[in-house]
């Protein structure tokens, strides 16, 4: 039975994988390096900045400061953050939805810290949740299961007993290998190089009704 439900926050809740994937890729062409942002989001959406940059770049050869490309793509977040965030259609009724059901509540993101805490503030939804975690505060970041494993202690839930919601392929991942539930919100929901349990290509998709009571 769920007792909880774990939302990654970018491309879930706020819309702003693509604010991710403009710093990222402004950072890359510096380095000759040249993918569409639709491949950048599918492939890394939730993965460690720092083994993002790593994994591109070492690729190449490259020579680079990577606390310098960190520092740049993170400021360049918060402040954004910080004036308008976009939320994903559905998100906060989503949220209230589940709050209100008496599910317990999670954020388990790829992204920094103090990042996530801004957007969820910016949001107004911040102090919805029982636990808010971070893959910098754990050893493996996605496609790791460590943050969820984080979030699931925190809220003080068994894993079998929580449900994942991803947009990005290494989170699917990640859930699976926490022994946990995943929805995938996706393009196309038949699309199955995405390994969740369920695929939805909107948050309105969801009846948390119907997800209480999955096995």
């Amino acid at each position: 039975m769920i007792k909880a439900v774990i939302f990654d926050m970018d491309g879930v809740i706020s819309d702003t994988s693509k604010l991710h994937a403009t710093q990222e890729l402004k950072i890359l062409s510096r380095f000759g390096i040249n993918i569409s942002m639709e491949e950048l989001i599918k492939r890394y959406s939730g993965v460690r900045t720092k083994k993002f940059f790593k994994e591109l770049l070492e690729g190449i050869g490259a020579e680079y400061d990577l606390a310098e490309l960190m520092h740049e793509k993170w400021t360049g977040m918060l402040e954004m953050s910080k004036k308008h965030v976009p939320e994903i259609p559905g998100a906060i009724s989503l949220i209230n939805e589940a709050k209100k059901a008496g599910l317990k509540l999670a954020i388990a993101s790829g992204s920094d810290k103090n990042y996530v805490l801004t957007v969820l503030k910016t949001l107004g939804v911040q102090d919805l949740f029982d636990a808010i975690t971070s893959s910098e505060e754990v050893k493996n970041g996605k496609p790791e299961p460590d943050v969820f494993l984080l979030a699931a202690k925190r809220m003080s839930v068994a894993p079998e007993n929580c449900i994942v919601i991803e947009d990005g392929i290494s989170g699917m991942i990640a859930a699976k290998k926490a022994g946990m539930l995943s929805i995938g919100l996706v393009k196309d929901r038949n699309d199955e190089s995405y390994p969740a349990d369920i695929r939805v290509e909107s948050l309105n998709e969801i009846n948390l009704k119907v997800l209480m009571n999955r096995k």
